[in-house]
């Protein structure tokens, strides 16, 4: 025989039944829903970090980029010092070229700033750098073109003074030549003593005057015309004789000498044979005398005498 038996549900039991099939199917909605909202969570997760991350990236990119820029304008600020130049304009110019560049370096901005300054100035400062460079191999070219034209000069006018030295001592020598070839000379000189009737003694008690005489010799080279004859009478003492006023005439050593006595003669380039005549006075004394002859500041002739 067949067991043919069947549960049979109670009202409440079928009520609590459908209850529990409720409870799980919400249970299963919510994991569902939880588990979706955790998958969503993580994936805007993944996709923050992975900003952060490509944020990090630029910003060392950036940091790199103003690190190199920097790196550019010190050494444009270098270049800018070692320009060597005397041109003061020049010195100025690169001179404030270095000090806008110590400006920018200092800037305190975020990378990007820095970048977009450092960009917008560093090609400007390269030109003015170029421009520079350019001009200060043109005058420092320029100034060596100068200075071998200047040694050149030099040269030159070291071979003309030179030059010019010689012909002022060849032309100082043949003034000096031509100035002594023109010299009078006076040659037979000879003093005597006369006394107040003009005969000659050597007396010193009996002489009036002295009289001296001499010849004066030709000269082709001498300009004719007239000329004083100084005479110079030096005593036995080795002083001279003077004039009554001690009146001078220069010499060409530059001194000055007391004379004698003198004479204007008239020259005409041939011999002359004048006297000069000197008074006593009772100035006279017995010994060795010397008769010196002077004309144009130089000493023409001379002679000795004795009078007793």
């Amino acid at each position: 025989m067949e067991d043919n038996h069947q549960v049979v549900l109670t009202p409440e039991d079928q009520e609590k039944t459908k209850t529990n099939k409720g409870v799980v199917i919400l249970l299963v909605i919510i994991v569902l829903v939880l588990s979706a909202t955790v998958g969503i969570l993580f994936s805007k997760l993944g996709d923050k970090k992975e900003e952060v991350q490509k944020a990090a990236d630029i910003q060392e990119i950036l940091e790199s980029q103003k690190n190199r820029l920097e790196e550019d304008l010190t050494d444009l600020q270098y270049q800018f010092g070692s320009l060597q130049t005397n041109n003061d304009s020049l010195r100025i110019l690169a001179s404030e070229q270095q000090e806008k560049i110590s400006k920018l370096l200092s800037i305190q901005a975020d990378n990007t700033y820095k970048i977009k300054t450092y960009q917008k100035e560093l090609e400007t400062l390269r030109g003015v750098l170029k421009s520079l460079i350019v001009q200060v191999d043109s005058l420092n070219t320029r100034n060596l073109a100068l200075k071998a034209e200047n040694t050149e000069l030099t040269r030159h006018l070291a071979q003309e003074r030179a030059q010019s030295s010689r012909l002022t001592e060849d032309k100082e020598k043949l003034t000096t030549t031509v100035q002594k070839a023109q010299i009078l000379a006076a040659s037979d000189v000879v003093t005597i003593g006369l006394n107040n009737r003009s005969k000659e003694t050597d007396r010193v008690r009996n002489i009036d005057k002295l009289k001296t005489c001499f010849t004066i010799r030709e000269n082709s080279i001498a300009t004719a015309g007239e000329r004083t004859i100084f005479l110079v009478i030096i005593k036995p003492d080795k002083k001279v004789l003077p004039n009554k006023t001690n009146d001078t005439f220069p010499t060409k050593e530059g001194g000055e000498i007391v004379y004698t006595t003198k004479r204007i003669i008239e020259y005409e380039n041939m011999d002359i044979e004048p006297c000069i005549y000197s008074d006593n006075e009772g100035r006279l004394t017995a010994g060795n005398y010397e008769a010196l002859l002077y004309c144009d500041g130089y000493m023409v002739g001379s002679s000795t005498f004795v009078l007793r």
